[in-house]
């Protein structure tokens, strides 16, 4: 699912696409974040890969950021192409 990424209490988000659906989907330590723009993750070569402590804390701080999340039994997978649109 493609849209924008919102924190959702501790360990979740909501994922809001363009006609307005809402997903809610847990995040585990096992969800893979890659970053090609370095906007979230930026260490190493691109795609940067990081944590999902790092994408909180990001997202914490007022980062707006649309992506690709891949959902799999209410858990996010995989959040990728992240931008800030």
């Amino acid at each position: 699912m493609n849209g924008k990424i919102a924190l959702r209490g501790v360990d979740g988000i909501i994922v809001t696409s363009e006609s307005d659906q809402e997903v809610k989907a847990l995040l585990l330590p096992y969800t893979v974040v890659r970053d090609a723009r370095g906007l979230v993750c930026k260490e190493g070569n691109a795609p940067y890969s990081c944590s999902v402590e790092q994408l909180q804390k990001v997202i914490k701080k007022g980062g707006a950021f649309f992506a690709k999340v891949t959902i799999k039994d209410g858990v996010a997978v995989q959040i990728e192409d992240i931008s800030e649109r």
